[in-house]
């Protein structure tokens, strides 16, 4: 003779408690993600105003005299990289390098500075969570003189 055996279920209480601490540690990590990734893109946009603005304030080096004479627009090279640094060294951001400043004209014949730097960000939480402590950003940004085209 054949006797069933009925199993009861196993209750299901206590399994959340197993995986709870899987999605506390996911949640930190992806919120050390959104920090830093934050962070980051902050620099980036500061970076690139910063600049922007130094590309402008290479302007400043060009030679009134040469204008006046009717020699177009010369621009001092060496003068326009001082004003970069100084420009750059007066922004918000401290760490921020010029690492070119060129002089020179585009496809149109209009005189174009570019300026390019570079800024080394400190990450806040990557580093205890990996091995990834700094980013390295880079960004180039130019003036055109508008109606320095030769005739």
């Amino acid at each position: 003779m054949l006797t069933s055996i009925t199993l009861s279920p196993r209750p299901a209480r206590g399994t959340v408690l197993l995986l709870f601490p899987a999605a506390i540690t996911i949640m930190f990590v992806l919120g050390a993600i959104v920090v830093d990734v934050a962070l980051a893109q902050l620099r980036a946009r500061e970076l690139e105003a910063v600049a922007a603005s130094a590309a402008n304030d290479a302007l400043a080096a060009l030679d009134i005299a040469a204008l006046r004479a009717g020699d177009g627009i010369v621009i001092d090279e060496t003068e326009a990289r001082a004003d970069v640094v100084r420009s750059v060294a007066a922004g918000p951001l401290p760490g921020a390098r010029v690492t070119a400043v060129d002089v020179g004209r585009d496809v149109a014949g209009r005189t174009v500075i570019t300026v390019s730097l570079r800024l080394d960000v400190d990450l806040v939480m990557a580093p205890s969570i990996g091995d990834l402590g700094r980013v390295t950003l880079r960004r180039t940004e130019r003036a055109v003189i508008l109606g320095s085209a030769p005739p």
